[in-house]
């Protein structure tokens, strides 16, 4: 099978990618002519240039494909959350990535969505919980979904949205918490936090693209699927201080946690009903917390 893979050497898609090439597909990696990860695509892989902006004409590049898979999105760190411009034009881009998948021929069509679509909830969160975003971020993740949702339906493509929680792992971004924090504490530096007293869920990134690319064999398997959402995250949710004291026990630290320090200006739980995806994809996580950090300490160690 043929999949496309738009922001291809993103955290999640550089994990994708490889998984895919590993189980037999031909894969398309669709990557920015600037970026700076170029080389972190597989040997094997068919490598196309092309901005977001560039994404309507893709098919003329890439003729045939069976699955496109979009996880590009500009303006996902804290400074282009709110940022409307820059979110309502990856709208624009997203929906014109849909037309050039119906002129390659796709079958399906997967969009990264995000946890924050459902805004602050301190209830379990299930793929039927209303969506109420506070952020430009969010607000542009929804309204995609929505407008796929009904140009999906036009095209007669199917349409697989899936809301990302909060992944991580040994090649996150180092802004992270997770990150951040593990390189303070084996320097045992002082560390700011928000109270951390809200609901928390992490889902490592290897476990994030067994259960994309199971969903997709599900999408692509079922006459009757249409346009679906599923919750991508995992089964461990706890307070989140529970997790920063963990990882200061794992890496052996000294470091004083300075809890409160730090006032979010909106207070996000993350407690996610995971029925759903379960009910497809079986286990959720066969890495454990534990294990992850263990691996992230042993690289930043290096």
């Amino acid at each position: 099978m043929k999949y496309v893979v738009t922001g291809a050497t993103s955290f999640l898609g550089r994990e994708l990618v490889s998984r895919l090439m590993q189980d037999g597909h031909e894969v398309v990696a669709v990557c920015r002519p600037q970026s700076s990860a170029l080389a972190d695509i597989p040997l094997g892989v068919e490598l196309v240039l092309a901005d977001m902006s560039d994404y309507g004409g893709l098919y003329r590049d890439v003729p045939e494909a069976d699955v496109w898979v979009n996880l590009a999105w500009e303006g996902t760190g804290h400074d282009g959350r709110n940022q409307e411009e820059v979110q309502q034009a990856n709208v624009i881009h997203t929906i014109a990535a849909m037309f050039g998948a119906d002129k390659m021929g796709c079958r399906l069509f997967v969009e990264a969505g995000s946890q924050a679509e459902y805004g602050t909830v301190l209830t379990p969160i299930s793929e039927q919980t209303p969506c109420n975003p506070f952020s430009a971020y969010g607000k542009a993740k929804l309204e995609t979904f929505q407008r796929l949702s009904e140009l999906s339906a036009q095209l007669g493509i199917k349409y697989l949205h899936l809301r990302i929680f909060s992944l991580y792992g040994e090649t996150d971004h180092p802004w992270t918490l997770v990150m951040s924090s593990l390189d303070k504490m084996l320097r045992n530096e002082a560390i700011d936090l928000s109270p951390c007293t809200q609901q928390w869920n992490f889902l490592y990134v290897k476990d994030a693209t067994r259960q994309v690319v199971t969903l997709c064999d599900y999408a692509l398997s079922r006459q009757d699927f249409r346009s679906e959402v599923f919750n991508i995250a995992s089964d461990d949710s706890r307070p989140l201080k529970e997790f920063v004291e963990r990882m200061k026990e794992l890496a052996g630290s000294k470091s004083p946690l300075n809890y409160g320090a730090i006032t979010p200006q909106n207070v996000v739980s993350l407690l996610p009903d995971m029925t759903k995806t379960r009910n497809v994809v079986g286990t959720l996580s066969e890495y454990s917390f534990d294990n992850v950090i263990t691996s992230i300490l042993s690289n930043l160690n290096k």
